[in-house]
């Protein structure tokens, strides 16, 4: 059985088997206390490739964050050294590393050959770190997995997400190997990480480019593909080589990312608990006259820091008593959670501002939504039967208005028309229209409420 080895051990993570299952057990261990991974299971992660003094903090985060048991790890990573067109696998069936080896999922490489999405070039694997350096971690938690390493070299986004739609499935992670910004001033390069991140997290990956991340392409090929337009992106780490190097003049961005199914609860119990103590807090610290807590994002935990949209309901004595939101990702969930906060008791037209008697008795629930999906209906029976009752936010625009419904409408309106008929009224639209400039998108939320934070 032919076999690869790797040919970065020694340089960018140890060469000797105890040395390296301590590095890989240290940065997973120092990862969960930094920033604890979410409650649901990530279908992808963006794993940063540096060596492992430098960036193994962020490849552990990534890891840490996958929460189940892949039968198969596919490894995007870019072409640092060969310059060369399309996808690479390589030729052999094994990779061998210091603590042990993983198979090579042929079976996989060869789907891909046949539908012409990648081929088979050693070269493009021969001198990279990109693939070699995740490895370590993927035989440390899964040594049963088989895994399917590639290489982009100069292709477009679409052919890498065409590759992508051919392996997902529910037995398969996707890893895409990448670092952020390369050589900058700090400051500057913390900006660019910034922008970078909110791209990613926005899943805007026309915009996306190599001078934001070097591995650009594989990260572009997820968020167009099938899986990745329907994911959730949560920010698990931040940083820069600085941490490790003191120097600040020229560092290297480094960051870590989980994406998780449109229905998953992608956020944990301390995250959820942080949110509504935000939106608590916003609210009583406007009734005191303070400015809102936590309104500056980098004071939030890292997860909460992600661009996020969310709706804040408030309830009293079992009444609505305001409810403000997001349609799409501005901001950082956590200052979007206190704002909405802030909106929803001070703002909402429907009701008069909450005093600060009704405080006690104020009851918090806090909807995060996914990115809005274009709906391709033709008709309002069409839309009829593509609607998930119970499950589906929408969203109707149409001749200059909009309206939006969160899911949680379903309980007052369970029948699919009544409840199309009815979000047509609040967007100021008659019951009975339909027409060509129509449009419906669709999204989900994770939501969570607080049960008596004032007590």
């Amino acid at each position: 059985m032919s076999e690869r080895s790797c040919r970065f051990a020694g340089m960018f993570f140890p060469a000797e088997s105890g040395a390296l299952s301590a590095a890989v057990a240290e940065h997973l261990k120092s990862a969960e206390t930094a920033a604890p991974a979410g409650a649901a299971e990530a279908r992808a992660i963006v794993s940063a490739h540096a060596g492992y003094p430098y960036s193994g903090r962020f490849a552990g985060a990534s890891f840490g964050a996958v929460g189940w048991v892949p039968a198969r790890v596919v490894v995007l990573s870019p072409s640092h050294r060969h310059l060369f067109r399309g996808i690479a696998f390589p030729s052999q069936a094994v990779f061998a590393t210091p603590i042990g080896a993983l198979r090579i999922d042929r079976d996989a490489c060869a789907a891909l050959d046949a539908a012409g999405l990648a081929h088979e070039e050693d070269a493009a694997h021969d001198n990279e770190h990109g693939i070699e350096t995740q490895l370590p971690f993927i035989r440390t938690l899964w040594p049963e997995a088989r895994i399917v390493p590639l290489v982009c070299g100069d292709v477009p986004a679409e052919q890498v997400a065409a590759a992508i739609d051919v392996l997902d499935g529910p037995e398969t992670l996707f890893v895409l190997s990448s670092d952020l910004s390369h050589f900058l001033p700090q400051l500057e390069a913390s900006e660019k990480d910034a922008e970078t991140a909110e791209l990613l997290e926005t899943g805007n990956w026309q915009d996306l480019t190599p001078y934001h991340a070097c591995g650009a392409k594989g990260i572009q090929g997820w968020l167009l593909s099938r899986a990745g337009q329907g994911a959730k992106a949560l920010r698990l780490d931040l940083g820069d080589s600085a941490d490790t190097s003191g120097d600040r003049s020229r560092v290297v961005g480094y960051g870590a990312w989980g994406f998780y199914p449109i229905d998953a609860a992608m956020l944990n119990g301390d995250a959820q608990a942080d949110l509504l103590g935000l939106a608590y807090d916003a609210i009583a610290g406007r009734l005191a006259g303070c400015p809102a807590a936590a309104a500056d994002p980098g004071r939030a935990a890292i997860p909460l820091q992600t661009r996020a949209a969310s709706f804040v309901t408030l309830t009293q004595n079992g009444q609505l008593r305001g409810c403000i939101g997001s349609v799409a990702a501005r901001r950082a969930l956590a200052r979007d959670v206190a704002e909405n906060a802030i909106g929803a008791a001070f703002r909402d037209p429907r009701f008069m501002p909450v005093t600060a008697g009704e405080l006690p008795e104020l009851r918090i629930k806090v909807a995060v939504l996914s990115k809005a999906q274009d709906m391709q209906v033709y008709s309002e029976e069409d839309a009829l039967t593509r609607i998930e009752p119970g499950l589906d936010g929408l969203i109707l625009s149409s001749a200059g208005r909009r309206g939006l419904f969160l899911p949680a409408v379903w309980e007052s309106l369970p029948d699919p028309r009544d409840f199309l008929t009815s979000l047509k009224q609040k967007a100021g639209l008659p019951r009975q229209h339909w027409a060509e400039d129509l449009t419906l998108q669709r999204f989900r939320v994770e939501s969570f409420g607080d049960g008596d934070l004032a007590a």
